[in-house]
């Protein structure tokens, strides 16, 4: 997830305007459908319990992972996302009424879906406190048989998407603040080493009951608010998408198209496939096959076809363009969506080169400027929703 102070008007209680934040998380496809639920019924009733602002971006063909975004008072914030820890918590049945594994057992190729931290233990974690001096007794009362009461299945995790900028913030001084949080609220916290593909965010990994992690976000979003800068200079933001990598032979990619290879921030994203068995042929001609999602195909084309011509020309390459009734015969099981075949070809292979490069540039933006439309329009759809309640 990512996290940044609201820019939006804050509600007023009174005459004391309330603080509002903006808080990402990162989720996999299985986690994002989960949340949403059945046309939206999950997602819609968590929007209307805690009086939020929040969506699940598009999923973008060849991405493992989409991010919900949630917005509004920082209380109601914490408890919608606490909300969401819950319902990826509940048990799944199959159309038999058999259980289903659990998603907290998937492993993903896209490494930063992965948990940092190892399986919970009743000896690191404990319930929320409620605060008062009698649940406080009764705390104390029941100490002894907690470990042995304690339900590890009700243990979830977060990924909430920090700017590297904050993630300072919340860190502290020699780790003071994070400590503080860790042993306050106990639950587990770690940052990611590594900055999400082409960004310069990181993940602030929670692991703990929804409830303790509902705590830990109120006091993460205090130290968020205390931390505007007006010298602060806005880092890039993560975002799914399909990126390409430099290294035209390097293997080492997963489902989400993203390399391993995290820092370097041309290699975060997510490799295109591509086939180079036919860099140079025996026409002395360099060539390269480069698959475009369907969905993006009329944008990189251009009205007319005016973008690609222009690409054509200024590359001084040719670009032929898979027709849809020759889809079969690129189609590979491994497909998770549709996708035509571009093919570039050159009699110099720095001509198709930069074609490739300015070609999946262009896909890159693209996507950027779908998913900022769709962040726009999730944050408008609901301003009406928050009003009205």
């Amino acid at each position: 997830m990512s996290s940044s102070p609201s820019q939006e008007q804050q509600p007023e209680t009174g005459n004391l305007p309330v603080p509002t934040i903006n808080l990402r998380i990162l989720l996999s496809l299985k986690e994002a459908a989960k949340i949403i639920g059945l046309k939206g019924s999950t997602i819609s009733k968590i929007r209307e319990n805690n009086t939020v602002k929040i969506g699940i971006s598009d999923k973008v063909p060849g991405c493992s992972d989409r991010i919900l975004s949630c917005a509004g008072p920082i209380n109601n914030v914490s408890n919608a996302i606490g909300d969401c820890i819950e319902i990826l918590n509940e048990i799944d049945f199959d159309t038999n009424g058999n259980v289903l594994p659990s998603l907290k057992l998937e492993k993903y190729s896209f490494h930063f879906l992965n948990n940092i931290l190892p399986p919970p233990s009743s000896a690191e974690l404990k319930p929320p406190s409620h605060g008062n001096d009698e649940q406080q007794q009764e705390g104390e009362e029941e100490e002894e048989v907690a470990e042995e009461e304690i339900d590890l299945n009700k243990i979830g995790t977060v990924r909430l998407i920090i700017s590297n900028h904050h993630l300072s913030s919340i860190i502290g001084k020699g780790g003071n603040k994070i400590k503080s949080l860790i042993s306050k609220h106990g639950v587990k916290i770690v940052a990611s080493k590594d900055f999400l593909p082409d960004s310069q965010e990181r993940l602030l990994e929670i692991q703990g009951f929804p409830g303790s992690i509902t705590n830990v976000l109120i006091d993460v979003c205090e130290i968020l608010l205390n931390d505007i800068d007006v010298n602060f200079i806005p880092e890039k933001r993560y975002y799914p998408h399909l990126s390409y990598s430099n290294s035209h032979h390097n293997s080492h990619n997963n489902n989400n198209n993203n390399n391993t290879d995290n820092n370097n921030p041309q290699n975060n994203g997510n490799k295109r496939q591509r086939d180079h068995a036919d860099d140079y042929n025996s026409n002395n001609e360099f060539k390269r096959n480069v698959k475009i999602p369907e969905i993006y195909v009329g944008a990189i084309v251009g009205k007319q076809g005016n973008r690609i011509a222009n690409l054509r020309k200024f590359t001084k390459t040719k670009i032929m363009i898979q027709k849809r009734d020759g889809q079969d015969d690129h189609h590979s099981d491994n497909d998770e969506e549709e996708n035509r075949i571009f093919t570039i070809t050159s009699n110099l292979e720095k001509n198709v080169e930069l074609a490739e490069s300015m070609l999946l540039r262009n896909l890159d933006a693209e996507i950027l400027r779908r998913q900022t439309k769709f962040n726009n329009e999730t944050i408008t759809r609901n301003d009406n929703d928050i009003e009205m309640d």
